[in-house]
């Protein structure tokens, strides 16, 4: 029990020390005049590491904060980081056992990828979404799209994942994760019959 409750303490610290070094530290660390995003990475990890249910809590306070805080674009963060966690959840989160028995059944591969190759994907898709999306907003409130912008939006990708690939495993080793280890998917199908690749 005590456990369970200290492994929550440290994902809601994570959560608030993400979004506080957000926007304390992540400005004087730009690169050519993009920041990376915090706040996606965490998410990334909290999807890869917790699952759905607590990918979209991360997602959810970061959008309702952001909106309180920093509001840019209106209701744009509130909508757009719960939402872009879901997206990222339903593909990076991990499959259940279930799942994977099914897919074994149904002649696929039935094991999950490592979630260090995971966060890292689940943050560029993350950041990937919300990049396209201001670049839409951008477009319709009337703004000329210019190589500049999407020399920055890619930019802001590459730097966010580099970011993520950084951080996800101190984060997952205090939030107390094991390095992952090797699994080998069964020989035998759900049916019995041999597994085809």
């Amino acid at each position: 029990m005590r456990q369970a409750v200290m492994r929550q303490v440290k994902l809601i610290l994570v959560i608030l020390v993400g979004y506080l070094a957000h926007v304390s530290i992540m400005p004087y660390l730009n690169i050519g005049g993009v920041t990376p995003n915090l706040l996606i990475v965490t998410t990334a990890i909290v999807i890869v590491g917790y699952g759905i249910l607590r990918g979209i809590w991360a997602g959810m306070f970061y959008g309702i904060i952001m909106e309180v805080m920093l509001p840019k674009v209106p209701m744009l963060n509130l909508l757009l980081y719960p939402i872009s966690a879901l997206f990222c959840s339903a593909i990076f989160a991990d499959r259940s056992e279930a799942q994977l028995q099914y897919a074994r059944s149904i002649g696929k591969r039935g094991r999950n990828i490592s979630p260090l190759l995971r966060t890292v994907l689940c943050a560029a898709v993350n950041i990937a979404v919300y990049e396209i999306v201001m670049l839409v907003y951008m477009y319709l409130s009337g703004a000329e799209i210019s190589g500049a912008l999407l020399r920055d939006g890619l930019i802001s990708i590459l730097i966010t994942s580099l970011l993520t690939a950084v951080l996800m495993v101190p984060v997952r080793k205090l939030l107390g994760f094991r390095k992952p280890e090797e699994t080998h998917e069964p020989e035998f199908r759900f049916d019995r019959r041999p597994a085809r690749d």
